[in-house]
């Protein structure tokens, strides 16, 4: 009897445990605060991280699929997508925090037509891709570490409007081939970065081509919004300068 109840035991563990590691998670989230609680979220796929394997849609692929207006993600370790492991979009005022990304096929993070403060997180391990695209509305990066990647940012305005992205004192570690790469008449602001590259290979913090025109050191004042993790002012900030140039072009 008690041998049958050992065997009995076995299998319900080890069913357990396999339907476990076969979980693939895909959380919504649509204008809801939530903190994950530096909990671990890890899909078991073959090629995440490797632009290779890259297919599916991103709202599906992605562990994390963010939209909506006012809200703030907090925590939380997100690993392994066949797309992006994080993917924004139509986000107005969202704040991400303290998260770690990693091995997403095309990135651990994609924002597109949105507004996004994103501090002291970590996006890496894209070995065969970038640490981290945007696709027109702003993106404000402050104190992240992007790590092991090809390539650190990649940014395009893909219709009318513009699209801006602020780096201030992020580190770039392990970035095999470039720092920055542009499409269109985009705006990068930077200031107190640092970069380093992969062994073996040549870094260069713009690229080959030198895509980026539109490079300017962030002002003081938006400087300072930004340290005070003041979202809401540092986009309106950031939307007279980008009228003031427009006009100056």
């Amino acid at each position: 009897m008690k041998k049958n109840i050992l065997i009995v035991l076995s299998f319900y563990f080890l069913f357990a445990f396999s339907s476990f590691a076969s979980e693939k998670y895909n959380f919504r989230i649509n204008g809801k605060s939530h903190n994950f609680d530096n909990k671990v979220f890890s899909n078991n796929l073959v090629g995440c991280g490797d632009r290779q394997y890259q297919k599916g849609s991103r709202k599906n692929e992605s562990i994390l699929y963010l939209t909506g207006t006012d809200f703030k993600i907090v925590g939380g370790i997100f690993d392994c997508s066949l797309q992006n492991t994080i993917f924004v979009e139509r986000a107005t005022n969202l704040v991400i925090e303290n998260v770690t990304s990693s091995r997403g096929s095309d990135n651990p993070l994609e924002i597109r037509n949105s507004y996004v403060f994103v501090r002291n997180s970590t996006f890496k391990d894209s070995v065969t891709n970038k640490c981290v695209e945007t696709e027109n509305g702003i993106v404000i990066f402050y104190r992240n570490t992007f790590s092991n990647c090809r390539n650190g940012h990649d940014m395009e305005l893909t219709k009318s409007g513009y699209a801006v992205s602020v780096f201030l004192e992020n580190r770039f570690i392990k970035i095999r081939d470039d720092g920055f790469n542009c499409h269109g008449n985009v705006f990068l602001f930077l200031k107190n970065n640092t970069f380093s590259g992969q062994a073996g290979y040549t870094f260069r913090k713009f690229g080959k081509r030198k895509t980026c025109k539109n490079v300017f050191q962030i002002p003081k004042e938006l400087e300072d919004s930004i340290k005070a993790n003041n979202h809401i002012e540092s986009f309106k900030i950031i939307k007279k300068i980008i009228s003031l140039k427009k006009l100056d072009s």
